[in-house]
């Protein structure tokens, strides 16, 4: 570099003068080497036959004296300096220790000084952002309480009107006696807990605590139909448990309508609930060689039929039994079908039930 440059120059600063001085003197001395090509001009000069190379010699003479002369004024030009000379080497240490540190090159020493510099900014303007950042914060929390109240709000509003949709949607599944209620706890109202009572008289209490399995599954069939959210698939076991006639027909019914948009997987014992089913499975226990296993098959059909008569009367081989079978599948066709007509949703309809 420049340093490195002007390092070298003042360290020899004597002896770059003393060969300056020593090659004008061979230039421009007597018998030099500036005399002795003017001799040679001068020899060839006038003659006609060596017009060329006087012309040469002549540029020759001029060069030498052009370079006599930059070689004077470059050796005058040399001071010796010994505190220059000390400067320039301590600056030329300083950035060997600085790239030793700092990085390979001086321009990645440059990058750490700015960066350097604006971390130097930060922290000299800490209590500028660090009160900056507090208010801040506070404004946030002002308004995480606000959309809290709000949530709040709007919970214990929807509140009322879903307990009471729901309870009206439990009348119709053998629960008409049944009161829900819905308490939403203060700001931002997730404490959200669902009381029934099942039973004229008693106070609602939190469903999971008092609701048997099919209480708790039909009170779960009633949400479902008043949400239009849902998951894609739902499943019911026992849903029919402690009904019976024309209440399962309506626990049925429910889960068609349920399926228009969902695919519902139900475990059942009544008829009545299965004979609403697009699909109808059938889960049996059998031993074979002394080994028990389950077995899953589907039926439709007459095979259906014969089902739905041995889950009615015990007996899936009797024309009576058949035919009431049969009767009660004419009966839920109609229900099945308009379970699958289309209607307006916001959902797509997944799978049929």
């Amino acid at each position: 570099g420049a340093l490195d440059r002007e390092e070298r120059l003042l360290a020899d600063a004597v002896a770059h003068r003393e060969a300056a001085a020593v090659a004008v003197a061979h230039l421009r001395d007597e018998d030099g080497a500036i005399e002795l090509v003017g001799r040679a001009l001068a020899a060839v000069s006038g003659r006609d036959v060596f017009s060329a190379s006087a012309d040469r010699l002549h540029q020759v003479v001029a060069e030498l004296e052009d370079v006599g002369r930059d070689l004077r004024e470059a050796a005058e030009g040399i001071d010796d300096d010994p505190a220059r000379l000390a400067a320039v080497r301590t600056r030329r240490q300083l950035l060997r220790e600085l790239r030793r540190k700092y990085g390979d090159t001086l321009a990645d020493v440059r990058r750490y000084r700015e960066e350097a510099r604006a971390r130097l900014g930060e922290l000299e303007a800490h209590d500028r952002i660090a009160a900056a950042l507090d208010a801040e914060r506070e404004e946030l929390r002002a308004e995480v309480r606000r959309r809290e109240a709000e949530v709040g709000a709007a919970r214990a509003a929807a509140a009322p009107p879903l307990a009471a949709a729901v309870e009206a949607n439990l009348a119709s599944l053998a629960m008409e006696r049944s009161r829900l209620a819905i308490s939403v706890g203060p700001p931002p109202g997730d404490d959200v807990t669902f009381r029934l009572a099942a039973n004229p008289g008693s106070e609602p209490l939190p469903l999971a605590k008092v609701a048997s399995g099919g209480e708790l599954a039909r009170t779960m069939l009633a949400l479902r139909l008043v949400l239009s959210e849902a998951p894609p698939t739902l499943v019911f076991d026992e849903v029919d448990a402690g009904v019976g006639g024309r209440a399962a027909l309506a626990v049925g019914s429910s889960l068609a309508q349920l399926g228009r948009q969902h695919q519902v997987l139900v475990v059942t014992h009544l008829p009545q609930v299965a004979a609403h089913a697009d699909h109808h499975l059938v889960v049996e226990k059998v031993v074979r060689a002394g080994t028990t296993s389950t077995t899953l098959r589907a039926v439709d059909g007459d095979d259906r039929a014969a089902e739905l008569a041995r889950m009615l009367t015990g007996d899936a081989t009797s024309d009576a039994s058949i035919e009431n079978a049969r009767d009660l599948l004419a009966r839920t066709a109609e229900t099945r079908s308009s379970a699958r007509m289309p209607r307006p949703s916001r959902r797509p309809r997944r799978a049929d039930r």
